[in-house]
């Protein structure tokens, strides 16, 4: 009788233990879930306030970086016929290197 009572024992403790682990999961998944939710807010939270502050410093470098074109072709329009050759060849070049800055830059962002 002892050997039949120690096994139904031993059956009820498995039987608590694993009762436990799978409350101890279901709490971890809850938590889990909870977390996950409240990181998808605060991302979003932080992409509602901040994309539009990137999105309006990029408009204003644009419009900035478009009035220093402007002026630098006025600039050029003043000087003579080889001068202006000269200049738009440099202006050229430095656009150049600019655009490959920006090629290799969306390309580690392709990565």
């Amino acid at each position: 009788m002892s050997s039949k009572s120690t096994s139904q024992e031993a059956r009820r403790d498995i039987k608590a233990a694993l009762e436990r682990v799978r409350r101890d999961i279901d709490h971890a998944r809850r938590d889990l879930a909870s977390a996950s939710k409240n990181w998808v807010d605060s991302t979003n939270r932080f992409v509602k306030d901040v994309s539009p502050k990137v999105s309006s410093t990029i408009d204003d470098t644009l419009e900035k970086a478009s009035e220093t074109f402007k002026r630098t072709m006025t600039s050029i329009d003043t000087q003579t016929k080889p001068q202006q050759v000269k200049l738009l060849r440099a202006y050229r070049s430095f656009l150049s290197r600019q655009v490959e800055l920006i090629e290799k830059r969306l390309e580690k962002l392709k990565e």
